[in-house]
């Protein structure tokens, strides 16, 4: 199982907490009270007091233990690492040794990238007590919490370069080896309580394998192929020192590196590290079952959480949605969402049937201005654009994922070479969203057919693009008038002449995903009889083809 590089494990980004811009449907009154108010003074006690036992508040504990100034990096010498290392060796059954390899990697840690070594302690207060409860489960020592360091450094959401994804970063064919679903909608990869359990269970099929904590970590990063072709070639020799020199490059490193872990973690406030404060911590979150469809933006706006919150914690759903597809989900929130979220369940539900709304809203207006009796609405997906703007510590890789699209196509649309990118910058993303559009129904369309053959006269507009402009002016100004008022009457339609086009000159604030909204048709077709037209470059009183009779 090919696991991300340990360069790579080390780049780390916390989700931001910027609520999305999305247009929603206005919710209705939400119960302001969700619960007694001894309830919630319940959770909050239960909560604190996992916090005080687990000493996981940043001003307590060791904090304030030694007189560091705030930017020194404490160093020591390899007797007394050594030391502390033997004291650590004498409580686990992994062989903690220490040598200059193993050095290397707390320099690395405590050092070099002490600012991951400070995101980490903060975020291994959401992920450790989930992990000891799996480990302990599975009769796996404590210390193997670590290993997720090494493999991710905390990120749930991290992939490598070869497609392992999540906290233990499973390849997808392991991954579903070991039940985890991967599919368009989910990827479990990225559900910590499911990745954990499946990497537990791997964990201690390699540890029955070979009889060695160390060769089942090797195992884990290479594989038990190329462990056993070692051990071939050690002559038979079962300790990872020994058959080291035969394993690949990046697995010699990795059992140091995962020593190094152990030491860095229990010996942080030596080298001046604390952790950094966390999205939140374990105690303070709560999972519950969801029985439908249940949009991430709806749920923003109703429980008041930033929807790559909610994100971060659910990271296992792709679309930031979960899916009503009959099998069981669960979402996890704040303890202190928990009582608004189980007192408005039903009005995110009610909320979460309409995942994109404008576009909707906008075929709303426009049916009010024009006669849709005898038509069929249809739902259609649209080409848009949304901007992603660079957050200290993303890359193309993690910004990527986030949008559920291609490394090569999101580079491909900004026009980037290299992978080199600067918070700030802005980076265009492509998406697909949804609108409705009327249809004549069959039966009008036959109805039509027989009126004409009959020789029944027509109406026909004029054949000129200025007659066509002031056409569509006209209908632009009713629809803006129905977006104040409901009381304005439809215009009467015109029969269209055939082989001419309609013409729509732009307005101020237009855009070609609204225009392409309140006429029902597409982005592309728009494109496609307009050569040349670029999309962020509307000018008003531009005259656009919007499609032909």
């Amino acid at each position: 199982m090919k696991k991300i590089t340990l360069a790579l494990s080390l780049l780390f980004a916390i989700s931001a907490s910027a609520i999305e811009k999305d247009t929603l449907v206005p919710t209705p009154s939400l119960n302001i009270m969700p619960e007694n108010a001894e309830v919630a003074e319940i959770d909050r006690m239960l909560v604190q007091s996992y916090l005080n036992h687990y000493c996981y508040s940043t001003d307590k504990c060791l904090l304030n233990a030694h007189s560091y100034a705030p930017e020194q990096v404490p160093t020591f010498s390899s007797e007394l690492v050594a030391q502390r290392m033997q004291v650590l060796d004498k409580n686990t059954p992994f062989d903690l040794v220490y040598n200059p390899t193993v050095q290397g990697f707390i320099d690395l840690y405590a050092v070099r990238r002490r600012d991951i070594t400070s995101k980490v302690l903060g975020m291994s207060q959401l992920y450790f007590p989930m992990m000891e409860e799996a480990l302990v489960r599975h009769n796996i020592p404590m210390e193997m919490k670590y290993l997720s360091i090494v493999e991710s450094a905390l990120n749930p959401t991290a992939i490598s370069r070869a497609g392992a994804g999540g906290l233990w970063q499973f390849m997808v064919a392991t991954g579903k080896q070991y039940g985890l679903d991967v599919n368009s909608y989910q990827d479990e990869r990225f559900d910590a309580y499911k990745s954990t359990d499946a990497a537990c269970k791997y964990l201690r099929f390699l540890y029955d394998t070979f009889g060695d904590w160390q060769l089942a970590l090797a195992a884990y990063n290479s594989g038990p192929g190329n462990v056993n072709k070692a051990i071939r070639r050690a002559g038979g020799a079962k300790d990872f020192w020994s058959i080291k020199p035969y394993l690949p490059k990046e697995t010699q490193g990795y059992v140091p590196a995962f020593i190094a872990v152990n030491y860095v973690m229990n010996h942080a406030a030596e080298y001046n590290i604390y952790a950094k404060e966390p999205i939140t911590t374990f105690f303070e979150t709560d999972s519950i079952h969801v029985t439908g469809r249940l949009d991430f933006a709806a749920l923003s706006k109703i429980i008041d959480m930033p929807v790559d919150d909610i994100a971060f914690l659910n990271g296992t759903y792709k679309q930031r949605e979960i899916p009503d597809n009959g099998q069981k989900h669960y979402l996890i929130i704040p303890v202190k969402k928990m009582g608004l979220y189980m007192a408005n369940e039903e009005l995110v539900y009610e909320q979460s049937k309409v995942k994109v709304i404008e576009p909707i809203l906008v075929a709303a207006k426009e049916s009010e201005t024009e006669n849709t009796e005898g038509k069929v609405a249809k739902t259609v997906w649209d080409t848009d654009w949304k901007t992603h703007k660079v957050r200290k510590g993303e890359s193309l890789g993690t910004i990527a994922n986030k949008h559920n699209v291609s490394l090569a196509e999101l580079k491909k649309w900004n026009k980037i070479k290299g992978s080199k990118i600067t918070p700030g910058q802005n980076l265009k993303i492509q998406t697909k969203v949804k609108r409705t559009i009327y249809q004549d129904a069959p039966e009008q369309n036959v109805a039509e057919k027989k009126a004409t053959a009959t020789g029944e006269k027509t109406t026909v507009a004029n054949n000129t693009e200025e007659a066509e402009e002031e056409n569509y002016q006209t209908t632009s100004e009713a629809t803006n008038k129905v977006e104040k008022t409901t009381t304005t009457k439809a215009p009467v339609k015109k029969a269209e002449p055939q082989g001419q086009y309609k013409y729509y000159t732009v307005q101020k604030g237009d855009t070609l995903y609204k225009i392409a909204s309140a006429k029902g048709v597409s982005v592309d077709q728009i494109k496609k009889l307009n050569s040349g037209l670029r999309e962020n470059k509307l000018a008003v009183g531009q005259k656009l083809k919007i499609k032909r009779y």
